[in-house]
């Protein structure tokens, strides 16, 4: 009888958001006091109160759990679009972050193989090791874009070319990592890999990216621009946002419709509003849901890991896969970097910054699982990389780029274009 209230008090949907609320303000002020970004005490606090410590919360898995999972997604989704906000997307795709991309790929892969191929077992427990081990190293190719943009834009140094470069660089990664996952798909099962539709699959995404932007900057931000400024003479302040932040969830359809991360979608639909004369409204009422939904995303993110099904030598080596995770991208986003005629520093910057695996590791990890290709104990391990290498990040980064002017340093223009952006606003209003 108790254990049946418990598992209901336990299991409502509004205790879990309080709790997962609640334990985000006390590790920010914790983490806080200790001059540490406040994302690494929320992914922490979420391995706390999740299956691996405490089990008082679980994502996915029930009806509660799925809930739960869903407004976690939404707050990824409005933390992209406040960064696209603040980002010129010109600045962003450029040569540099595509050279970069393609080696934060090519190592990583290569590396998570060889590892695998070095320490999983032979087979006899229904797995093939050489398939298990493609996955492994798919699994490392792609960075977290919202892990590590949180990051920057907590340090307020989102504006920075390093920055601009990482975030570039980040999304290219995300198009690739998809593209990864079908050659792996291909290579694991036997099937051969399907060109035509890995083809389809990058001038897709490169389509929208590049489209998307456009038409979003030119046509849909004007719209919602002349909407907004009726809005304001009518006393209806919050027209425009809500306009463009229906845009933000049409992006994201599109994207997961193509076959990529819906927060990318949200991304480019951000960068759409970046130059309009409305983007510091925009941003202002954004942030009140962002301060809500991003924290719930932050702590669902570490009650994924499971540690109970991680034994043995497996520990091992989801230690050896978490370091090789780090310095791969290290390599291969730096090394590249620094040939690019980009300082030692920023080139050990971009690589820390490109470190974070989470969405498409997870993405990787649950497909290979579902088609029967990974145990889920490898699966397990491959969750607790992500989460690992989503933890260090905030820490490395911090240091490596301690000297890096703050955007409104490093933009004082740009500082007055939003003060001026917020005169026009008032003026309208009154």
């Amino acid at each position: 009888m108790l254990e049946d209230i418990w598992s209901a008090i336990v299991g409502n949907l509004w205790l879990q958001l309080s709790l997962l609320l609640s334990v985000a303000i006390a590790s920010s002020f914790l983490f806080a006091r200790f001059r540490q970004p406040k994302i690494l005490g929320q992914l922490i606090v979420g391995i706390v109160i999740g299956p691996s410590v405490l089990g008082l919360i679980s994502v996915g898995g029930t009806v509660t759990g799925n809930l739960v999972e869903q407004l976690a997604n939404l707050g990824a989704i409005l933390l992209l679009f406040m960064i696209g906000l603040e980002c010129d997307i010109k600045q962003i795709y450029t040569k540099r972050s595509m050279v970069i991309a393609l080696g934060g790929v090519i190592v990583p892969w290569v590396c998570g193989f060889v590892l695998a191929e070095l320490m999983l077992p032979e087979p006899g427990n229904g797995y093939d090791k050489f398939s298990q081990s493609v996955f492994v190293g798919a699994a490392l190719v792609a960075t977290s874009v919202a892990i590590t943009a949180g990051v920057l834009r907590e340090m307020r140094v989102i504006g920075s070319d390093t920055a601009k470069i990482i975030i570039g660089a980040a999304v290219v990664d995300d198009v690739l990592g998809m593209v990864v996952l079908g050659i792996s798909k291909g290579t694991a099962t036997g099937a051969g890999i399907d060109l035509w539709e890995l083809f389809l699959l990058v001038f897709a995404s490169a389509a929208f990216v590049g489209l998307g932007a456009y038409i979003g900057s030119k046509y849909i931000a004007k719209g919602i621009a002349a909407v907004q400024k009726r809005g304001l003479e009518r006393g209806i302040e919050e027209s425009g946002f809500l306009l463009a932040l229906c845009i933000a969830f049409v992006y994201s359809v599109v994207s997961e419709a193509i076959g990529i991360s819906a927060i990318i979608g949200a991304f480019v639909a951000g960068t759409s509003f970046a130059r309009c004369q409305f983007r510091s409204s925009y941003k202002r009422q954004l942030s009140v849901l962002e301060m809500v939904f991003a924290p719930i995303f932050f702590v669902s993110l570490g009650v994924l890991v499971d540690l109970g099904e991680i034994s043995g030598i497996a520990w091992l080596f989801a230690a050896l896969l978490t370091v090789v995770a780090v310095l791969s991208k290290v390599a291969g986003c730096g090394i590249p970097a620094r040939l690019l005629g980009i300082s030692r520093r920023d080139s050990l910057s971009i690589g820390i910054g490109m470190s974070p695996r989470l969405e498409v590791a997870m993405i990787i990890g649950l497909y290979g699982l579902t088609i029967g290709i990974i145990s889920k104990e490898i699966y397990s391990v491959i969750i607790l990389m992500g989460v690992l290498t989503a933890v260090f990040t905030p820490f490395l980064l911090r240091r490596a780029m301690s000297g890096t002017p703050t955007s409104e340093e490093a933009c004082p223009v740009e500082s007055r274009q939003r003060s001026g952006q917020d005169a026009v606003v008032e003026r309208l209003r009154g």
